[in-house]
C-alpha cells in the first residue's frame, strides 16, 4: 500500500523546521553557556590560587620574605596543578548539568502544557482513535522541540564528560528520535507526546540535584535526588511499560494486522524501539536503586556512579 501522509505532515518543510530547531538549541546552548553558566561556575568554584589572592590593602602588611627550597616549590606547584584540574572538572560538570537542567525543564513544561489542553491522554484507548491522530499546532511544536533537542544532544554527546553508560545514552537518543519520526510520519502523535514527556520529566530533578551537589548544598542535593528517583521509577519503570502494553493491545486492526494499515512493519519497528528504551530504563532504574542504597548507607548522595574521571 502506498504511504499516505497525515494532514499535518509537511514534507520537506518539517525537515527544515527540525534543522532550524536543532540550530536554535545550539544557539541557546552557546548563549546560556557564555552568558550565565560559565560566569556562575567561575565565581562559585575557585582554585586555591584564586582564593589565596588577597589585596595588600586588605592585610595592611607586606608579605614576609622567605626563600623556599626547590622541592617545596615543586611540591606546591604540583598541588596547585592538581587543585586547578579538580576545580575545572567540577566546573565542567556543573556547566553541563546546568545546561541539561534547562533543556529538560523547558521540554517538560511544554509537554505538560500540551497535555493540559485536552483529556485524551487520560484514556489509553483514545491514543488510537481518529487515526491518523488529529494533531494541533501545539503538539507539532512539542514534536519540533523534542526533535531539535535530541538531534542536538546526539550531535554533541561526544563533547560531554564520558560516563560508563555512554553508548546507552547514544542508543537511547537514536531510539527516541526513531520512535518520534515514525510516530509523526504515520499519525501516532498522541502516544508520541506521552512517550516524550515520560522520558523528560524526571531529568530536571536529577540535573538540579547534581548542580547542588557540586555547589556543596548537600541537603538540596539529597532532596532532589529523592524526587528524581521517585519520578524516574514511576514514569519510566512503571508507566512506560504500561504504555508499551497499551501499544501492543490497541494498535491491532480488525483484520488482525498492526497499525498503520498496510505498513504494519513500521508499527512493529516502533514497538521494537520502545522495548529498547524500556531495557535502558530498567538498567538506569537499577543504577538509581544502587545509588539509593549507597546513600542510605552513608547518609548522603556522593555523586553520579556513572562518572568516569
Amino acid at each position: 500500500m502506498v504511504y499516505e501522509k497525515p494532514p499535518y505532515v509537511d514534507w520537506p518543510g518539517d525537515i527544515f523546521v527540525v534543522v532550524a530547531w536543532t540550530a536554535a538549541w545550539g544557539l541557546a546552548h552557546s548563549l546560556l553557556h557564555r552568558g550565565f553558566l560559565v560566569p556562575l561556575a567561575s565565581r562559585w568554584f575557585k582554585t586555591k590560587a584564586d582564593a589565596d589572592i588577597v589585596p595588600r590593602s586588605a592585610t595592611g602588611k607586606k608579605a614576609e620574605s622567605s626563600t623556599p627550597t626547590s622541592s617545596a616549590i615543586n611540591s606546591k606547584a604540583a598541588k596547585a596543578t592538581d587543585d586547578a584540574k579538580a576545580v575545572m572538572r567540577i566546573r565542567q560538570k556543573f556547566i553541563y548539568s546546568g545546561w541539561k537542567c534547562f533543556v529538560y525543564s523547558l521540554s517538560t513544561a511544554v509537554g505538560i502544557f500540551v497535555l493540559s489542553e485536552d483529556t485524551w491522554w487520560l484514556y489509553p484507548k483514545e491514543w488510537w482513535l481518529d487515526f491518523p491522530n488529529r494533531t494541533s499546532w501545539l503538539m507539532k511544536t512539542y514534536y519540533y522541540i523534542g526533535f531539535g533537542s535530541y538531534v542536538y544532544q546526539t550531535l554533541t554527546v561526544m563533547s560531554a564528560s564520558k560516563q560508563s553508560d555512554f553508548w546507552g545514552v547514544v542508543v537511547h537518543h537514536i531510539a527516541t528520535i526513531s520512535v518520534m519520526a515514525a510516530s509523526y510520519a504515520f499519525g501516532f502523535t498522541r502516544i508520541g507526546v506521552v512517550i516524550l514527556l515520560l522520558h523528560d520529566c524526571s531529568d530536571p530533578f536529577m540535573e538540579y540535584a547534581k548542580c547542588n551537589l557540586y555547589m556543596g548544598k548537600q541537603k538540596l542535593a539529597d532532596l532532589f535526588f529523592i524526587l528524581f528517583a521517585l519520578v524516574f521509577l514511576a514514569t519510566r519503570n512503571v508507566l512506560f511499560p504500561y504504555v508499551i502494553y497499551c501499544a501492543h493491545q490497541y494498535s491491532i486492526l480488525e483484520d488482525g494486522t498492526r497499525m498503520p494499515r498496510g505498513h504494519g512493519e513500521w508499527g512493529n519497528f516502533c514497538l521494537g524501539c520502545l522495548w529498547v528504551l524500556a531495557a535502558l530504563n530498567m538498567y538506569w532504574g537499577y543504577l538509581i536503586l544502587k545509588i539509593a542504597v549507597l546513600t542510605a548507607a552513608k547518609g548522603e548522595v556522593e555523586g553520579d556512579i556513572r562518572d568516569e574521571e
